[in-house]
């Protein structure tokens, strides 16, 4: 069976390379020669309670409390019920939260390349790897906060529009406004 299998690959190799025009046998050879590209850095997530429900997506703003630490356990940063844009973090903070869930608590790994890089921030040295405890609160999604926005946009109007009525109730009754 093995033979056969062998045989079968053997002959598909021999016909694809000999319809292939010579170019495309050239691309081949320089691609199979070529070195792989270099693994994209990535943040690890570490469950230490599991929350529930999806994660936040791209473009959420998130309540958590969280420590940050260096890797030789000094800590930079903390907070508790801090409100996040994922939008205005580094891009591995913003990549680990949206891999966790509401209610959860975790432990983020983030290389330098997706922390501050080569730039030392404020207490953190440049090429640092950062070690983040976090507790996802809560979040609330871009279609939610678009939600939000406009009933507080028509809350607003409406309490203009009767500043507007007041007003002109008491223009008409003579009365001075307040």
């Amino acid at each position: 069976m093995k033979t056969s299998f062998a045989r079968t690959v053997a002959a598909s190799l021999a016909a694809a390379i000999a319809f292939a025009s010579p170019a495309a046998f050239a691309q081949a050879s320089v691609a199979a020669t070529a070195p792989a590209p270099a693994a994209e850095p990535k943040v690890t997530v570490e469950t230490l309670k599991s929350g529930e429900g999806a994660p936040p997506p791209a473009g959420s703003w998130v309540l958590v409390n969280y420590k940050g630490l260096l890797s030789d356990g000094t800590q930079f940063d903390a907070a508790d019920g801090m409100p996040l844009d994922l939008s205005n973090v580094v891009p591995g903070f913003a990549q680990g939260l949206m891999q966790m869930q509401r209610g959860g608590h975790y432990r983020m790994t983030i290389p330098p390349e997706l922390g501050y890089g080569a730039e030392a921030s404020g207490p953190i040295p440049a090429n640092s790897t950062l070690i983040f405890e976090v507790d996802l609160i809560d979040y609330k999604t871009p279609d939610e906060i678009a939600e939000i926005m406009a009933a507080v946009q028509k809350q607003q109007e409406m309490a203009a529009m009767q500043r507007i009525e007041a007003a002109k109730a008491a223009a008409a009754a003579g009365t001075p406004q307040k």
